[in-house]
């Protein structure tokens, strides 16, 4: 019998490569929920890849276009901060799909004019325009995983999330590619900009059309939920923080999220900036010989650890998969500051393990949160955990920039390094607290959904 027209009271739960679906929740809504997925990594880091060619073709000086893409980072950044929590706030109320449709096609608009801005203010104005929309898209690609999976399959299901998003890191490269043959068919290279920055777009408008017809249409409210006002579901998100489980995911995002942005940011520009100097290349060879493979040796780490860590997550508590993921992470990130050559075999084997284990705490972060949401509050309080995860962010890539150049190309992992061992010794006090109170008959573990009344 085809359950998928039943209601949530009465349909069966089903299981899809390995992970239990929740009720009313179809395999076709979990396959378009990863290819919107698919989608969303790719347009997160497509404009750090795309933007450098654009600035130089749009005639920005050197200094201008170091000074605009901080400017413009920044700000996409803030963007995430003020709206990320309002994005998971209103999908409490109005269902998530709504949400990641719009998003997703309002990225894909801001990139198709992006290259088309004759001065920075339009530049700035485009780039608004694909901060709000990555805001709603982000902030429901982790949202809606929680939503879809059921909770004894919620890592696996976050694993899944996590190998579709790793696949995704493949988009930016690929379009990066697209101005070359553009322009090798006899296109300017601004119109070779423009037509990348259109097949950009068109993906976001395509997901978000195949996102509308195939993401389940609505989350079901709890009474007291369609009674709120947006303001009291944004407040009840923020005081679900009061759960120490919740409060960990929190913590978490900040450094899985951190842990992200180092890696992308700092070690393929460690490479070419040795590469040049030392080895006497062009910036193309080191990129080619020397960042290429072992930015894909960090891929392939992440892609296996996104099925190590999804089933780690379903068979010991969400809190000790957070302690173990942080504590390989905090291993790996401090053990950077023993690099002397980055050219050296040996770190390759390191970034290999390194993309394990920043995956691994992307999931097992994830996980736990999705587990301590409440589900009167789960967009709210999942928007609060990407917030988290922007701070974690602008750490990563602001003070991490001044480090790299004021103290030592190693100096933002070790950073990040002492971070993800304070999480890991969060994690496991958190655990061993726990633990007591199951043990004790008559203590009581704290809810999400109390702390959220």
């Amino acid at each position: 019998m085809d359950t998928t027209n039943l209601t949530p009271n009465h349909q069966a739960s089903r299981t899809w490569l390995g992970a239990q679906l929740a009720a009313g929740i179809s395999r076709g809504n979990f396959a378009t929920y990863l290819f919107a997925v698919f989608i969303s990594s790719g347009y997160a880091g497509a404009l750090a890849v795309l933007q450098p060619g654009l600035l130089h073709v749009m005639g920005f000086a050197q200094d201008t276009q170091a000074m605009v893409t901080g400017y413009l980072s920044a700000m996409q950044e803030l963007v995430f901060i003020l709206l990320l929590g309002s994005a998971g706030a209103l999908s409490d109320r109005i269902g998530r799909r709504p949400v990641y449709v719009f998003g997703l096609a309002l990225t894909g608009i801001g990139f198709v004019l992006y290259p088309h801005a004759d001065s920075i203010t339009q530049l700035f104005a485009y780039r608004l325009l694909v901060a709000v929309g990555s805001a709603a898209m982000i902030g429901m690609m982790v949202t809606v995983v929680a939503d879809y999976s059921s909770e004894s399959s919620r890592g696996r299901a976050n694993g899944l999330q996590a190998l579709a998003a790793t696949l995704g890191a493949f988009i930016p490269p690929i379009l990066a590619s697209l101005p070359q043959v553009f322009s090798g068919r006899g296109m300017d290279e601004l119109a070779a900009q423009q037509l990348t920055f259109a097949v950009g777009g068109a993906l976001g408008i395509v997901a978000a059309v195949v996102a509308l017809f195939g993401l389940a249409p609505r989350v079901i409210q709890t009474a007291s939920a369609a009674r709120e006002s947006l303001v009291q579901t944004l407040l009840g998100g923020l005081k679900a923080a009061r759960d120490p489980q919740t409060a960990l995911s929190y913590g978490a995002a900040f450094i899985s999220r951190g842990d992200l942005a180092v890696t992308g940011a700092f070690i393929s520009l460690w490479l070419v900036q040795y590469g040049t100097r030392e080895l006497g290349m062009t910036a193309s060879e080191a990129m080619f010989q020397l960042a290429v493979p072992r930015v894909l040796a960090t891929v392939a780490g992440a892609l296996l650890g996104s099925v190590i860590m999804g089933r780690i997550a379903d068979r010991t508590s969400r809190v000790n998969a957070v302690a173990l993921a942080s504590g390989l992470a905090a291993i790996v990130y401090s053990a950077v500051f023993l690099i002397q050559d980055p050219t050296a075999n040996w770190v390759i084997g390191l970034l290999f393990v390194m993309g394990i284990a920043e995956i691994s705490a992307f999931v097992s972060s994830q996980a736990l949160v999705g587990q301590q949401a409440p589900e009167a509050y789960r967009g709210a309080t999942i928007g609060f955990f990407g917030v988290a995860g922007a701070f974690g962010i602008l750490l990563g890539t602001s003070g991490g920039g001044v480090l790299f150049a004021k103290v030592s190309p190693s100096a933002p992992f070790v950073l990040f390094g002492f971070l993800n061992f304070a999480v890991c010794v969060w994690s496991i006090w958190l655990s061993k607290r726990l633990t007591r109170q199951t043990t004790t008959p008559e203590s009581s573990t704290v809810s999400a959904v109390a702390t959220s009344q």
